[in-house]
């Protein structure tokens, strides 16, 4: 794979819509201790917010006030889809909850992708299952800029004169700049009153309201600020990929973005950044091992196992799902669980090293072992005929023997924990 300055700066600036996104998503299942798995559906209402504002009201050189305006209008539309949805549902608790969080999203994508027969956008509506670019107008006409066609509604390439490494740069540092202002309007809500009543009815709901705290107002206060955030980051994503489609916005990613959350701490903001870093660069790192791994698949109508190959970047679903078990194994509060980067942080971490020096020097040899598994796997050493899944444990037996001396070091270092904590192992 080849790393120059455009992929580069593309995936940062990917990555910071998902801090926002992860962020946001986190102020509502940590700090609030709600359980919404519909967040996807909030970032789509944000980005066709923003692409029809841009794509009805662009003009031929690109428009400031258009650009602005479609961030507010997508901020605006999440924060009412997220009212509609949270007024009725956060009286719901649980699963109930995610389920009904989950079901609106869908409904919201399911509209969209079923957009085509609403004239009032012209012909194809939003675009049905396609989508649509705003590169166009409403009016379908597109514009020039230096005999290059360019998008008349991106104001960032016209604001560039053209040059698109000097878009990427605007929209690198303005999505850093928003990923530093959203982190710095929940850190500072829930340093205040108002993130302590949050807070207490995250740790016990009862108690909280026998205290006097309004759960349906905080609740649902709490739902629509996660709301217009993820907004914020559905105008980003459109305003920067210049194309938007149902596609974009599957229920897969909701649940990536859950997982980001619970990999780095529900509750921890800077476990959750940390979190995004490593979930989008494992997908991207797992494309890099191109080794054919045999892989077997039953025919019924031959009545045998059929062999294939595929690569890591094939299967990447499942080894993410591996590797997501392994740390949930190591961590299973997450990376930070509900603490933060800070100077206290790593002096209790270091006077924890200094004491058990096993630990870390575990953690070290487990990730080394982790990446040479993955590495040295799927080398043909031999095929034996008939025994598919013999093959198999011949062709990986490096990532297996990898496997089991890290969970042998997971139970050495929970039997220390344990023993640390005056708890018979």
């Amino acid at each position: 794979m080849d790393i120059n300055f455009a992929t580069l700066s593309n995936h940062l600036t990917l990555i910071g819509i998902y801090c926002i996104l992860a962020l946001s998503l986190n102020l509502i299942n940590g700090s609030l201790g709600t359980f919404s798995l519909g967040h996807h559906g909030f970032w789509a209402m944000g980005a066709y917010a923003s692409g029809v504002v841009v794509w009805t009201l662009g003009s031929p050189h690109g428009s400031l006030w258009v650009f602005g305006l479609s961030f507010i209008a997508a901020m605006v539309a999440a924060g009412l889809f997220g009212l509609l949805v949270g007024a009725p549902c956060l009286r719901l608790r649980g699963d109930y909850l995610a389920i009904a969080t989950l079901g609106f999203a869908e409904i919201m994508v399911i509209c969209v992708r079923n957009s085509e027969s609403w004239h009032i956008f012209g012909e194809r509506g939003l675009g049905g299952a396609a989508g649509f670019s705003i590169s166009e107008t409403f009016r379908d006409t597109a514009y020039h800029i230096s005999g290059d066609k360019l998008s008349g509604n991106d104001v960032m390439m016209a604001v560039s004169g053209g040059d698109n490494t000097t878009r990427q740069v605007i929209y690198l540092v303005l999505t850093w700049m928003l990923v530093a202002l959203v982190f710095i309007i929940i850190r500072n809500l829930l340093r205040s009153g108002h993130g302590r009543a949050i807070m207490a009815i995250r740790d016990d709901q009862t108690a909280a309201e026998l205290m006097g705290v309004n759960l349906i107002r905080y609740k649902v206060s709490i739902f629509v600020i996660g709301a217009v955030l993820a907004g914020l980051a559905g105008a980003l994503f459109t305003n920067y990929r210049s194309t938007i489609s149902p596609g974009n916005f599957p229920m897969m990613e909701g649940v990536r973005i859950l997982l980001m959350c619970v990999l780095g701490g529900l509750g921890s903001m800077s476990g959750t950044l940390i979190a995004v870093f490593v979930l989008y660069s494992s997908e991207q790192i797992l494309a890099l091992f191109q080794t054919p791994i045999p892989f077997y698949i039953w025919n019924n109508n031959a009545a045998e196992f059929q062999a294939s190959t595929k690569t890591l970047k094939d299967l990447w679903q499942v080894v993410f799902a591996l590797l997501l078990v392994l740390l949930m194994l190591m961590r299973p509060n997450g990376l930070m669980g509900r603490r933060e980067l800070s100077r206290q942080y790593f002096r209790d971490l270091f006077q924890a090293w200094r004491t058990t020096p096993f630990l870390p020097v575990a953690t070290l040899i487990q990730f080394i072992l982790l990446i040479a598994g993955l590495v040295l796997s799927g080398k043909p050493i031999v095929t034996i005929e008939g025994w598919p899944f013999l093959t198999v444990l011949i062709w990986d037996w490096p990532l297996i023997l990898a496997f089991g001396i890290i969970i042998a070091l997971q139970l050495a270092k929970r039997r220390i924990l344990l023993r640390q904590a005056g708890v018979s192992a």
